[in-house]
């Protein structure tokens, strides 16, 4: 009998903390995602210092950027002219599918993003990529600790 109570409340707690997940997920965080906006904003010109303030300045940092992996921001500003030699603007576009989740001074998000490039020689790339930032409170600020960018993979092919 005790076994059955016990199965009981676990499995009723286990149920309660599944269903808070996933409420958890279904929705984004407001601040988050108005903090993401000003971030994609801040990339348009193409000036990583533009971005600074969005990000944690930590020198042990990783940001991978669709195959670029950086370590602290001081690499991000270092390389960014080189990565972006060929192009003039950017505009990222946040998806309607932003999740986020978290508690106390972390939080994550994960949404899908739409990416114009705009070259220097004229003409436009566009790619979707997945976004994925872990954010950490530092003082007011929610701070990106580690992002990640990545274009999904195309169709196998037939």
């Amino acid at each position: 009998m005790k076994n059955r109570k016990l199965i009981a409340v676990v499995g009723t707690m286990c149920l309660l903390t599944t269903t808070g997940y996933a409420q958890s997920r279904s929705s984004a965080d407001p601040q988050i995602r108005a903090r993401l906006e000003r971030l994609f904003a801040s990339w348009t010109d193409l000036d990583a210092t533009k971005a600074a303030p969005f990000y944690a300045k930590d020198s042990d940092l990783v940001f991978i950027d669709v195959g670029t992996e950086f370590h602290g921001w001081s690499d991000v500003v270092a390389q960014a002219p080189k990565l972006f030699a060929d192009y003039r603007s950017l505009k990222l576009t946040l998806g309607d599918d932003l999740r986020t989740s978290g508690s106390g001074d972390t939080k994550w998000a994960t949404a899908s993003v739409r990416a114009e490039l705009a070259k220097k020689g004229g003409g436009v790339e566009r790619m979707g990529i997945r976004y994925t930032a872990i954010f950490e409170k530092r003082g007011k600020d929610w701070l990106i600790v580690h992002e990640h960018l990545s274009v999904p993979a195309g169709a196998p092919p037939q």
